[in-house]
């Protein structure tokens, strides 16, 4: 449970990885909620709640009408949102089969 008293609950925390520089680089997942898109191919934005969370919207998802309740992952800040991201579906693994079989 993400929010007391709530019932409500992310998807899962937002994965980091310090690049060669020593920043902290925010990993997302390469594939949209719904499974039927590659971020990289479509685009997606990152939003910052501001309540400690990101909502990363797959644009193809976002476009049709009305937009889908599902089109963007809800994962949990750790620190500040990351100046810079990068996509990948490997430190989601887990998260994408679980959404996937509900």
């Amino acid at each position: 449970m993400d929010a007391p008293g709530s019932m409500w609950q992310s998807d899962g925390d937002v994965i980091y990885r310090t690049d060669a520089v020593g920043e902290r680089v925010g990993v997302f997942p390469a594939t949209c909620r719904r499974g039927e898109h590659s971020l990289d191919n479509v685009g997606y934005r990152a939003h910052d709640t501001g309540e400690g969370f990101l909502q990363i919207s797959c644009n193809a998802c976002f476009q049709e009408t009305p937009p889908r309740y599902d089109h963007y992952w809800v994962l949990r800040l750790s620190g500040p949102a990351p100046a810079r991201a990068e996509i990948d579906d490997q430190p989601y693994l887990n998260l994408l089969r679980a959404v996937q079989l509900s």
